[in-house]
């Protein structure tokens, strides 16, 4: 009789005092933490060592709680944000900074652990809207991929607005490439970056200025500009973003139902906001702001009583990344990443 292939799901991790769960395949690891807002920290390329998720070397994993502004308690990684970003008012009700599923734990069970392939599944309901947010959390033995299956449910007697975006932050270096199906990216104010002095819209990835000085904003600035950009998309074309690190040969994909996400956030920071180093993409279901913003732009996401919403997100590990391969609109061409984004 053969022996039985060691599990893959690891429930004894702790990190700074706080329990975690870890996914461990051949290919792909993952931590997650469900009493630190259900935080996904780690996201690591085994046979490299690469950690693709930014920790911010300032704050430590913690636990969470209602009234703390995110940005101070904000360690990194991947976190859902629902109902908002901002903090704001609508109809009487307040919303919490970046929405409410962050603050406090996350409820879980793993679901499968068989040695050849594993399920977590975590659940949050949210304090400020009759919703529960599910997630099954999946990872292969020897897959390259961790499948987020989502399921949102209004339990409550009447329609519900909202905004959420799936918030990943990106660990980059000065050769990394952000790679997007889009045309055109919207600038958010105050943090234009590269754009200073624009009216409106930029071109992507390539961006003339006023001046007429060339940028090519699938590229990385190193931290001494001090830049800080937030952009997001007006036209994605597919649903799928993507960084990659050619001086480490890899690269993160995120695929999404872009009926659902129709846009990408793009927080990009170069040593300008609080002095970090990091690339955020947001697939979200609105426009940069808060549930007020997009309730009164008529762009808010609604979910009808009595439904659920049901979406994936895949984070697919590229590998044999090349430092040729250009940024900016698609790299579909090249042979390492063809077949992520389909």
């Amino acid at each position: 009789m053969s022996a039985s292939r060691p599990r893959l799901v690891d429930t004894s991790v702790t990190r700074g005092g706080i329990g975690g769960i870890a996914l461990r395949g051949e290919e792909l690891a993952l931590t997650v933490f469900p009493e630190a807002g259900g935080k996904i920290l780690d996201l690591v390329h085994r046979p490299t060592g690469f950690n693709f998720l930014w920790h911010n070397p300032r704050v430590e994993l913690q636990k969470t709680y209602a009234g703390a502004l995110f940005d101070d308690l904000w360690c990194g990684g991947w976190d859902e944000l629902f109902p908002t970003d901002g903090r704001c008012e609508v109809d009487g009700n307040t919303y919490h900074d970046h929405g409410d599923l962050w603050i406090g734990p996350w409820e879980w069970e793993v679901e499968r652990d068989d040695g050849s392939s594993a399920v977590l599944y975590m659940r949050r309901y949210s304090t400020s809207l009759p919703c529960l947010m599910e997630r099954w959390i999946s990872l292969e033995r020897a897959g390259a991929v961790v499948e987020v299956r989502y399921r949102l449910a209004n339990f409550g007697a009447r329609p519900v607005r909202f905004v959420w975006n799936v918030h990943v932050a990106h660990a980059i270096t000065t050769d990394s490439r952000l790679h997007l199906p889009a045309r055109r990216l919207g600038v958010q104010p105050p943090y234009l970056g590269r754009a200073e002095g624009n009216a409106g819209d930029v071109s992507w990835p390539w961006y003339e200025d006023r001046d007429g000085v060339g940028h090519d904003l699938s590229r990385m600035p190193p931290v001494e500009s001090g830049l800080t950009e937030f952009f997001f998309t007006r036209d994605l074309e597919d649903g799928w973003c993507a960084v990659t690190y050619p001086s480490a040969g890899v690269g993160l994909a995120l695929t999404f139902d872009r009926i659902i996400f129709r846009n990408v956030w793009l927080f990009c920071v170069y040593g300008g906001w609080r002095g970090h180093y990091l690339l955020l993409t947001e697939p979200s279901t609105s426009e940069p702001g808060s549930l007020a913003d997009n309730v009164a732009s008529g762009l808010a996401a609604v979910l009808e009583a009595g439904s659920a919403l049901e979406t994936e997100v895949r984070a697919t590990v590229l590998t044999g990344v090349a430092s040729d391969i250009p940024g900016g609109v698609s790299p579909a061409p090249v042979a390492a990443l063809r077949g992520a984004f389909r």
